[in-house]
């Protein structure tokens, strides 16, 4: 698992963005007066709610430090990187970073919490570490079994490593997204009002694997609550 997590680590810092200076000062992506106010609310919004779902792992998972060994204090570190798509990604040691983009429409509160949740949620499930052995399985068994030059290996067990990775990404993505509800509720967010925020889904989505992604997480929360709500009123 040290290797595995190693490897998802390096993968995160060459997936993810650079880091955003909080105040945005010396960086050409804001190069108003109202931008740099705009990209300060952000980060600060950002902070105050990773703060409060930090609070909620820390009750839920009072042995967060052993579970996560990467945390650096035993606590998430989530930040804001230069990116004009929207996404965010996670690394193994809790490391968090959200693409600028996610702030341009100015979220609410609810939403970005689900956004960072699902974020933690894929960090304590241990899904980077689990993706990296599969991905360093596949490529050590290919790398064995195939004939040919470096390169013919290397491609087909960088493919087969891709393979390992997407056949489970449903799962975790379901795995996530029910520690992410969890999350939420310990840091005292109501599941109904992220329901209305993610009916009014304030940030501009594409067709990106994220924004599908997101899409596929934000459906299965508005019809979990709109069936809860359904139950209690025939209840009543």
């Amino acid at each position: 698992m040290p290797l595995a997590s190693a490897h998802a680590d390096i993968a995160f810092t060459i997936t993810s963005g650079s880091r955003q200076n909080a105040t945005c000062e010396e960086n050409t992506i804001c190069p108003t007066q109202a931008d740099r106010d705009a990209a300060t609310r952000f980060a600060l919004q950002v902070q105050r709610i990773a703060g409060a779902l930090q609070k909620g792992a820390q009750y839920l998972y009072p042995d967060l430090a052993q579970r996560v060994p990467g945390l650096v204090g035993g606590h998430f570190d989530v930040y804001v990187v230069d990116d004009d798509e929207p996404g965010s990604v996670s690394s193994a040691n809790g490391r968090i970073a959200l693409n600028a983009a996610l702030g341009v429409r100015q979220p609410y509160d609810d939403w970005m919490a689900f956004v960072i949740a699902r974020e933690m949620g894929h960090v304590i499930a241990r899904h980077h570490e689990e993706n990296s052995s599969a991905g360093i399985a596949t490529s050590v068994i290919m790398n064995i079994l195939i004939p040919g030059s470096s390169l013919l290996k290397s491609l087909v067990s960088a493919g087969g490593s891709g393979i390992a990775a997407k056949s489970k990404r449903d799962v975790q993505a379901i795995e996530a997204d029910v520690i992410a509800l969890d999350l939420l509720q310990a840091a005292g967010f109501r599941l109904h009002d992220i329901y209305l925020t993610l009916l009014l889904e304030p940030v501009a989505l594409d067709d990106g694997a994220w924004s599908i992604s997101f899409r596929a997480s934000s459906d299965n929360l508005i019809a979990q609550v709109r069936s809860s709500e359904f139950a209690v009123a025939s209840v009543r």
